[in-house]
Formats: structure tokens, sequence, C-alpha cells
């Protein structure tokens, strides 16, 4: 029996993606007051969000997305999901550079938007966009990307501070391992987005999903 949420290599990653959008679009709301000044408000929390196109497939191919939709489309399954198109660090695309290396947080800023890493190779580079995945609150995922043009470690393997984007979310501490390579969060599909594509004689095309990242 499968377990939730499904490991991206259970489903996400073993996806013969078309197309894909990957975004964490702010919860806001803006008002305007009578003097024109724009008044921006929160209402939720940032959360990633997604389209996936499927490519051509057989018929074999497709009888695993096909069963695996219909399961995540019940009430409490979730699975791992990561943008296809970025899957490593740029400077490093293949992971070799980083190998077994897995990361710490080893300070977090005091606004949300800051952190540091240690224990990565020396002189090791992150850039802007990369992604970069943590657990933590028993159970949540938590998926940002870097903002600074550059981030480069030192001989020791220790990055300088560096802000990231959405936020860091409360609950996060320190030592926490941090995962670079297929950088993920935890998702649902959002309900009634789930098309089955176009079949015709052994092949299927445009089987599609939209996605949306859970804190559960």
């Amino acid at each position: 029996m499968l377990t939730f949420p499904l490991s991206l290599e259970a489903f996400f990653g073993a996806l013969p993606v078309a197309e894909i959008t990957f975004d964490a679009p702010p919860q806001v709301e803006m008002a305007q007051t009578g003097g024109g000044e724009q008044l921006v408000a929160e209402t939720g929390p940032q959360l990633w969000t997604g389209s996936v196109r499927l490519g051509l497939m057989t018929r074999a191919e497709a009888a695993t997305p096909d069963v695996l939709l219909d399961l995540l489309r019940r009430p409490g399954a979730s699975f791992y999901a990561c943008d296809t198109r970025r899957p490593a660090p740029l400077a490093d695309p293949a992971g070799t550079f980083l190998g077994a290396t897995v990361p710490t947080i080893a300070s977090l800023g005091t606004d949300a938007r800051e952190i540091k890493l240690t224990g990565l190779p020396a002189f090791y580079v992150l850039s802007r966009g990369d992604y970069l995945s943590w657990a933590y609150n028993s159970g949540r995922q938590a998926l940002h990307r870097v903002v600074d043009a550059a981030v480069n470690a030192s001989a020791g393997g220790i990055t300088p501070a560096f802000e990231v984007t959405p936020p860091v979310r409360a609950g996060v501490t320190v030592a926490t391992p941090v995962t670079l390579l297929r950088a993920a969060c935890k998702a649902v599909i959002r309900p009634g987005t789930v098309a089955k594509g176009t079949s015709w004689q052994t092949v299927t095309e445009g089987m599609t999903f939209d996605f949306v990242q859970t804190l559960r």
C-alpha cells in the first residue's frame, strides 16, 4: 500500500513533464485611501502552486500517472513536487560537487528573510533562483529560492547570510538538514483540475493537473 506524501521517485519526479509552471504568489489584497495611497495586506500564507502538462505517452506509460492521479484526488492524499526545470543549483547542475554532502542551517535572520548554511563543500556556489528545502514542525516541508545573485561558501563550507523567498516560517531551527538537489514542497491536487488527455490507438497526450502546496 502506498503511503502519503508520495515521494518524488514514486510520482512527480517520474512524470514525463512537457510543460510546467511553478510559482509562489503572495496572498494579498489592496485598498486605496482617499489620498491615493495603496494599502496592501497579507490575507493568507504564501504557498507554491503549479500546473503540469504531460507529454506523449504509450498506453503502458500513461497507466501510472492515470491511476496515481485518481489516488491523489482523494482527501488526505499528498505528494512531493519540485520545479523540474531547475532540479539542482545553477553552478552544480548534475550535483557532482555537492555529492552526498548534506548542508544544515547555521543561523536564521530575525526578519525571516535571511539564512546561513554550513556543511557545504568548500567554495560551493548558490545562485539566484536556486531552490532549497527542509522538513520542520513534524511533517511540514519548506521550499525556498535564493534571492542573492551569488552566495559563495567559505573554505570551511559556510555561507554568509543570504535572502530567500518566500520568508522562512516559524518552527524552523538551527542544524536542520537542507536539500539542494530536487528540493521539493508537499502538495495536493487542486480539485477539478485533472484532465486525462486524449488517447488514440496506443498513445495518450495532454494529461494535465494543477497542484498547491499544503502545510499539513
